[in-house]
C-alpha cells in the first residue's frame, strides 16, 4: 500500500488512465516511468474480468494502481479492492449521503460494513490486511457535477473518505459552460480553487484530469495532489499522428 505515503509527497502524483483491457500495455506504461495507472471501468472497456490480469501487469511495470468504478456500488466498490487496487474513484456523487454510502462499502468496521475476502489484495501484502486496509486504500469521490458542487463541504466532511476527484467535462457540461473543461474559464477555474481549499480543510487529497499536458503546471501550481494526464488511447492517437507526420 504505497498510494497514501506517495501522496503526501511534495511533488504530485502524475497518473493516466486506461481504458483498454491491454496488460502487455498496462505493464509498459509502468516501466517506461508513469507512476500510477487508473483502470477506467466506467467509460473504459475495463470489465471485473480483466482486473486480475490488468493489476498484476501494472504491479509489474511498478506503477500503484487505481480504478475508476463503473457506480457507486457495493459489489464493485469491494471486488476493486479485493483484487489489490489501492485507489478507488467513485463517478457521479451528488451528495454527503452517497460518498458515505461509497465509503461504508470501501472501508472495513467500524468506519464501513465492508465484507472480508481479500484473498488477492492479501497475497503481497506484509502485515496485517485488515489493519492496514482502511488506511492504506483510498477512496476518492468524483465532484463532476453542479449537485456535488453545492454540497461540496459537506461531501467533504464524510468520516472515512480520503480524496475529491475533479471531473472538469461533467462539470463543464453540468454547470451549463459553454466550453468543456476549459481551465482558463473563470467559473470553473473558481470550482478548482474551492475544491483544492476544501480539500485541505478537511484533510482530504485532491485529484483532477485533464487529457492536455498543457495544463500541467497550472494544476500543480494549484495543488492537487494526483494529476491525471491522459488516456492511453489519446496518448496512443498523438503519437500515432506525430509518427506518421514523419512517414
Amino acid at each position: 500500500m504505497q498510494l497514501r505515503a506517495r501522496l503526501q509527497q511534495a511533488e504530485p502524483l502524475r497518473n493516466v488512465f486506461m481504458t483498454l483491457p491491454v496488460p502487455a500495455l498496462a505493464e509498459r506504461i509502468g516501466v517506461m516511468g508513469v507512476e500510477s495507472i487508473t483502470l477506467d471501468m466506467q467509460h473504459g472497456s475495463v470489465e471485473d474480468a480483466h482486473l486480475l490480469g490488468m493489476l498484476q501487469a501494472i504491479r509489474s511495470g511498478g506503477a500503484i494502481p487505481l480504478a475508476r468504478l463503473a457506480w457507486n456500488r457495493p459489489e464493485l466498490i469491494m471486488k476493486a479492492l479485493d483484487y489489490g487496487v489501492e485507489g478507488i474513484i467513485c463517478p457521479m456523487v451528488d451528495s454527503a449521503e452517497e460518498a458515505a454510502a461509497f465509503v461504508r462499502a470501501a472501508k472495513y468496521p467500524p468506519l464501513g460494513n465492508r465484507s472480508f475476502g481479500p484473498f488477492r489484495a492479501d497475497l503481497h501484502h506484509k502485515g496485517d490486511y485488515f489493519a492496514d486496509a482502511n488506511d492504506g486504500t483510498l477512496c476518492f469521490v468524483m465532484i463532476e457535477t453542479a449537485g456535488a458542487v453545492e454540497e461540496l463541504e459537506a461531501i467533504a466532511a464524510t468520516p472515512g473518505l480520503d480524496g475529491l476527484f475533479i471531473g472538469p467535462w461533467d462539470l463543464s457540461v453540468s454547470l451549463g459552460l459553454k466550453e468543456r473543461a476549459n481551465f482558463a474559464d473563470p467559473n470553473l477555474s473558481a470550482v478548482l480553487d474551492r475544491v483544492v481549499a476544501v480539500g485541505k480543510q478537511h484533510g482530504l487529497f485532491t485529484g483532477v484530469f485533464t487529457i492536455r499536458p498543457s495544463d500541467m503546471p497550472g494544476l500543480i501550481g494549484r495543488g492537487f495532489d494526483l494529476i491525471t494526464c491522459g488516456t492511453e488511447d489519446v496518448i496512443f492517437q498523438r503519437g500515432l499522428g506525430d509518427w506518421m507526420g514523419e512517414w
